[in-house]
């Protein structure tokens, strides 16, 4: 299988089609969680609604649950709890990278200014944290808690390298566990226990969805310099301008010479990089492998996730988890 081969988007998946009237009572909880007699914080949260995005966490919390027998409606308590940590993530990630775009739209620091999107991120974790604890679980709250401070620990990670050009790929490999594998691996292992699986079917979800995440996340990373900008729904070259090490600009680091490996340190965290700059930094980068070999490896995570299914029953959810990664890996935004 190449990325090239797979061609499934989001809305002809067996995994969004079997869960897609689920999905949308998710959106219903998370507006309904969101309400506050605060007239800002309903703009804001009206915000967080039209600002979308594909809802992979909740589906697979979704799925995950249905996939081990869950006949219940607190998978849907759940899965916007999981978007909730997700979409503060992303607005924490926007102010400190000074975003002008999310999902195509002008992002929250851009509308209201840094102190407010700070506090809006602050909101959206402790409401999610509060929605947990309602669920009635213990374990859940503590699995939740663990991702999340781990995903925080990844964006300081991320920070604190910002502009390094001695990051290493197992650095990098690090960095991606703990701000994306981490909440994909906890979306697997709460649908599970809500769903009272057996320790041994927990583990392979974990498995499953640890490593579809780190494929998910590698191919974000090769897309902020292969992607159709409108279709990316904010402007390539992000990583670069801002000084984000990914693979990709590893990679390229390790293999180029001379003129073009200063080219490419001059333009790492340069915010008036020119199209013509960037240009060049992708031309070296498919010269040199960088990209393909960047994907190959979030090909070879897809593949390894498909080995935590194979203690589940059969099922069409269980064939829906097995159909994601191709989704993941042939996604274009």
């Amino acid at each position: 299988m190449s990325a090239e081969g797979v061609k499934k988007s989001a809305s002809s998946t067996l995994a969004y089609q079997l869960v897609m009237d689920r999905l949308k009572l998710v959106e219903e909880e998370i507006v309904r969680a969101s309400h506050s007699e605060v007239a800002l914080v309903r703009r804001l949260a009206e915000y967080l609604h039209h600002a979308g995005g594909k809802r992979l966490r909740p589906a697979m919390v979704l799925l995950c649950a249905q996939a081990c027998g869950y006949k219940g409606d607190d998978d849907i308590e759940l899965g916007a709890i999981v978007e909730f940590i997700h979409t503060a993530t992303l607005v924490h990630d926007d102010i400190l990278d000074e975003a002008q775009l999310r999902r195509g739209h002008a992002s929250a620091n851009q509308i209201w200014g840094n102190q407010v999107a700070v506090l809006l991120g602050d909101y959206i974790y402790i409401r999610s944290m509060a929605m947990s604890v309602s669920l009635g679980d213990l374990r859940i709250v503590q699995i939740l808690a663990d991702a999340t401070s781990r995903l925080v620990e990844g964006e300081i990670l991320d920070v604190s390298h910002t502009g390094d050009a001695s990051m290493t790929r197992e650095m990098y490999i690090d960095i991606l566990d703990r701000k994306t594998a981490s909440l994909f691996a906890a979306c697997s292992l709460s649908g599970a226990v809500l769903a009272g699986a057996p320790r041994e079917i927990e583990d392979g979800l974990v498995i499953y969805a640890w490593n579809l995440g780190m494929a998910f996340q590698l191919v974000d990373d090769c897309l902020d310099y292969a992607a159709d900008p409108d279709r990316l729904g904010k402007q390539t070259g992000a990583d670069l301008r801002e000084g984000k090490v990914t693979l990709p600009f590893i990679y390229l680091l390790e293999r180029a010479t001379g003129e073009s490996r200063e080219h490419a340190l001059g333009c790492l965290g340069n915010a008036e990089l020119t199209p013509e700059s960037f240009a060049r930094v992708v031309a070296d980068m498919q010269e040199h492998g960088c990209l393909e070999d960047s994907l190959r490896e979030a090909l070879a995570y897809s593949r390894k996730s498909q080995d935590g299914l194979a203690g589940l029953p059969p099922s069409t959810a269980k064939e829906a988890l097995a159909e994601l990664p191709d989704f993941v890996i042939a996604r274009q935004h």
